[in-house]
């Protein structure tokens, strides 16, 4: 967003807060969150819609207990009043009213990048071009650097704008993502989605980088970018693969047959994959997709070999046999329980970390007694390292149980 002559503040509220007056930068207190601040915010995001001293109120104090809510907006004018002319800008309202209702100040006018954004958008959709909708999507996405006032996001009134603004940038990104499709531009693909990664690493845009690697043929970037893609699920966030992140995982291995490796190479991806060899003591961890594929493999082969499969889901709990709510503590005792079940089961076991509280493990040739035995042994082997009140809860279901029913 550049300067222009029409406006006397340039404010940029997508991913950062930054007042410029003139050509340098206006730092109106020392604290950003100011309620003051807040207020000018509010209003000046409002533009010409106006906002209501009810709607302010409702806004800066949603959360507070006032008794004089009419007094607190009006020392907030003050203040802001008062600081404007104590960081060097002229006197005058910055914020007026107008039957009730409060407006930004015409005598400072004020140019800001939400509304350039919306406008942009506004004029994309309404345009039957396609070249000058590409156009204006592209500025949008230009402009669009972020989330809406990140250091007061909590904020009510901000969520709920945050919600609509991002609904915006994704239209933003799918429509240009199909456009670059079209032509195939895998360059402005690249960019278009590593922003977005970037800007929303949970929102699934990952897939969409897997599936231009897939296009330009790059299978091998395109698994490794997925194992990332699962790897942050499961640390960070303690979620297994979503459906769309299975279905994409089911593409590229479709796709990965398609080129040529030799036998050393293949060697190495088999038994030199990371985490394979620290595995080889103790029970097989793998991915959710990965466990997902070795559960269907077993299933055939119990039909040859008669043997019964058994699928325990494992939950940590607090001693009172609740949900572990300290999110701290739950990743230090999600990360015994891993240890803990490598070390208590066979060498032909499987297991898999499902959520930040559950893993499940596949135990073969066992039967339901045997199941309540590996239970025990779990249990035994996470007190011995995270102490006695350390619980597991199970559920134990076999495998030809869970098999859905051939219609």
């Amino acid at each position: 967003m550049k300067e222009d002559d029409q406006a006397f503040f340039y404010v940029r509220m997508l991913g950062e807060f930054s007042i410029s007056c003139g050509g340098r930068e206006i730092i109106l207190g020392r604290k950003s969150t100011s309620k003051f601040i807040q207020l000018l915010q509010f209003v000046w995001l409002r533009g010409k819609k106006g906002v209501t001293k009810e709607q302010l109120t409702q806004a800066l104090y949603d959360r507070s207990d006032l008794s004089d809510s009419n007094n607190s907006v009006n020392n907030l004018l003050y203040q802001l009043r008062k600081q404007m002319v104590k960081i060097g800008l002229p006197k005058g309202e910055y914020i007026s009213r107008v039957n009730g209702v409060y407006f930004p100040d015409d005598q400072f006018p004020v140019r800001m990048d939400v509304h350039e954004f919306e406008k942009l958008m506004d004029r994309a959709e309404q345009s039957v071009d396609e070249r000058e909708k590409c156009s204006c999507y592209e500025e949008a996405f230009e402009l669009y650097r972020g989330e809406l006032l990140p250091t007061i996001c909590t904020e009510i009134w901000v969520m709920a704008e945050n919600l609509r603004l991002k609904t915006l940038f994704e239209l933003c990104v799918q429509w240009l993502g199909n456009y670059y499709k079209k032509q195939s531009d895998y360059n402005a693909l690249e960019f278009l989605f590593e922003r977005a990664v970037h800007l929303y690493p949970y929102d699934n845009w990952q897939i969409c980088q897997i599936e231009v690697l897939l296009d330009k043929g790059e299978y091998k970037q395109a698994m490794m970018l997925y194992n990332k893609m699962v790897r942050r699920y499961s640390d960070e966030m303690g979620l297994p693969p979503t459906p769309e992140m299975l279905e994409c995982y089911e593409r590229i291995s479709q796709m990965t047959l398609h080129f040529d490796g030799e036998m050393d190479e293949i060697r190495q991806k088999i038994w030199e994959y990371p985490g394979n060899l620290a595995n080889s003591r103790g029970a097989y961890y793998c991915s959710f997709s990965g466990f997902v594929d070795i559960c269907h493999m077993v299933s055939r082969n119990m039909e040859r070999s008669g043997k019964s499969v058994f699928l325990m889901l494992c939950t940590l709990v607090d001693y009172e046999g609740k949900l572990i709510s300290n999110q701290e503590k739950l990743k230090a005792r999600s990360a015994l329980l891993k240890k803990a079940i490598n070390k208590s089961l066979r060498k032909g076991d499987a297991y898999t970390q499902y959520s930040n509280s559950q893993f499940l493990i596949l135990l073969v040739g066992t039967d339901r007694e045997d199941c309540v035995l590996v239970h025990r042994r779990i249990c035994r082997k996470l007190k011995e390292m995270a102490g006695n009140r350390a619980e597991i809860e199970y559920v134990v279901s076999s495998l030809e149980e869970l098999q859905p029913v051939a219609m």
